[in-house]
């Protein structure tokens, strides 16, 4: 097999997820011996000013549930529109420059970059062009004839990608890759010694994101803190004026991270997690079979992915912050409660994800060649 193929990854800056799913391409490519794999953020690389105030917009949009679920499901409707090759041309000029520079082999998309598709479809070389889908939700703006394979996260999207014409055979169910880190052993007791956490205790994880913007944590951690049996690990992300709020509220049985890489040692010794429902965080909770309660998920994927979850038996919705801490106590105080979301999630786990998207493009474009 080539090992000289060359290998160009799309993606995009609005929000922590495609970045990750991205990085755990190439990492997977390049464990495999493939070292000629570019990643590229298209969309800063091609108009830097206009993207962060694009991703600014994003942000607050998504603090306005309505008009981001207005902006999710209205675009749903013009993908077959006119309008929408304003989208189709973004970032066309640079990606095209980029393409002929590189000269790339095959192009795997992170993120609905239709600029590809005018690529491919402009071509003389028929350049293959793959799509790894990262949510549970296939929003329509990911679909188009030019992508010669679709890379999802379950069955269910490749019956729903068939009522919409696309051959089973282009929708390969593979799970959304995420860092090798989640999947590897670790010892827990280790782990407890070496975060202060007493073993005797059950912990709750809670993820504020990337951006910090999981509201109403102050109260939650309060209320979640004064239960005898529970301490609480809080993981603010780049948020700092959050990280010293909470460690204002000074509980014994309360410790608050910044951003941190080893979030999975986090993952791997709590007991459940308060967090919102992305994609790539979904999956990392599916490795590690951790259970979940999703806090006011934004109508969008978002929605989408937490009605899944809850559908499946693997995570709980809160509308609330109420709702939340009860939901919460509920799965702590239920050792049965646990294992059912425990097995529910191993079911819905598709391991190596990275791997089986790398063996499966490799397998692909020397088919093609």
């Amino acid at each position: 097999m080539n090992k000289q193929v060359n290998v160009l990854i799309t993606t995009a800056p609005f929000g922590n997820g495609h970045k990750m799913v991205a990085a755990a391409l190439k990492n997977a490519f390049i464990d495999k011996g493939y070292n000629n794999v570019h990643v590229i953020d298209i969309f800063t690389e091609a108009h830097p000013f206009i993207t962060e105030k694009i991703k600014q917009a994003y942000l607050k949009s998504y603090n306005y549930g309505y008009a981001y679920s207005f902006l999710f499901y209205g675009v749903e409707k013009l993908v077959d529109k006119k309008i929408m090759d304003i989208y189709r041309n973004f970032g066309y000029k640079q990606l095209k420059r980029i393409v002929d520079g590189l000269k790339p082999d095959v192009i795997i998309n992170t993120f609905p970059i239709l600029a590809t598709d005018k690529i491919k479809s402009s071509m003389k070389d028929d350049i293959p062009v793959f799509t790894i889908v990262t949510d549970f939700y296939v929003h329509k703006l990911w679909l188009s004839e030019e992508i010669d394979k679709f890379y999802i996260a379950t069955e269910e999207i490749q019956k729903e990608l068939a009522k919409m014409n696309i051959p089973i055979e282009k929708a390969v169910v593979t799970g959304i890759p995420i860092r090798d880190a989640f999947e590897e052993f670790e010892n827990t007791t280790l782990l407890y010694d070496k975060y202060g956490f007493d073993r005797l205790k059950k912990i709750v994880l809670i993820s504020a994101g990337a951006f910090g913007v999981l509201k109403d944590i102050g109260k939650i951690c309060t209320e979640l803190c004064e239960h005898p049996n529970i301490q609480v690990a809080v993981v603010c992300g780049n948020n700092k004026t959050l990280k010293n709020q909470l460690d204002s509220l000074d509980f014994e049985n309360l410790k608050v991270f910044g951003f941190t890489e080893d979030i999975h040692e986090l993952y791997k010794i709590s007991t459940c997690m308060i967090t919102k429902s992305g994609g790539i965080t979904l999956s990392e909770a599916l490795a590690v079979q951790l259970p979940l309660v999703l806090f006011k998920p934004v109508p969008g994927q978002e929605k989408e992915n937490a009605i899944y979850f809850e559908k499946k038996g693997a995570a709980i919705i809160a509308n609330n912050k109420d709702e939340l801490v009860e939901h919460t106590k509920y799965i702590v105080e239920n050792a049965n409660v646990s294992f059912v979301m425990k097995n529910n999630m191993k079911k819905l786990y598709n391991k190596s994800s990275s791997d089986a998207i790398v063996d499966d493009v490799m397998c692909s474009v020397n088919s093609i060649v």
